[in-house]
């Protein structure tokens, strides 16, 4: 009984195309986003309510009464007056936020939506206000579907 000693053509022809395939260039979805809503205020106001889109895609119309959206009254800032929401949200969702302040003194307030993607795409929206003393606002981020 004759042995046959493996071929190097045998072997090869099947793992170039195995290497081939794998090295190719792959659009990828990046199927979700991250979405921080983030108030600046610092001395300037305090925040009555935020109502924010957590992204499930339910808002279609006027979105303000959406019971798709969430609700946070009183809020509360940071020593450096920031306040901060943040969520993961699936690709094609709805997003829109709505912050209603109160001025305590002559400044401006900020309101930013920072979505980011899985491969790192930065990307937002922001808005920004003069303040006055005990003066009611609204800051809104425009509905965007993502």
């Amino acid at each position: 009984m004759r042995h046959h000693r493996l071929q190097l053509h045998t072997w090869l022809v099947p793992l170039s195309v195995v290497l081939a395939v794998a090295s190719c260039d792959v659009t990828t979805n990046p199927g979700s986003f991250f979405v921080t809503y983030r108030a600046s205020l610092l001395g300037v106001a305090t925040i009555d309510s935020v109502l924010y889109s957590p992204g499930t895609g339910k808002c279609v119309t006027t979105c303000n009464a959406d019971s798709s959206f969430i609700k946070v009254t009183n809020p509360g800032l940071s020593a450096q007056g920031i306040y901060a929401i943040e969520l993961t949200v699936p690709n094609g969702a709805t997003v829109e936020a709505h912050l209603y302040g109160n001025g305590t003194a002559a400044g401006t307030a900020q309101f930013a939506a920072i979505i980011m993607t899985a491969s790192g795409t930065l990307s937002g929206d922001s808005v920004t206000t003069a303040t006055a003393a005990a003066t009611k606002f609204t800051l809104a981020i425009a509905k965007r579907t993502l």
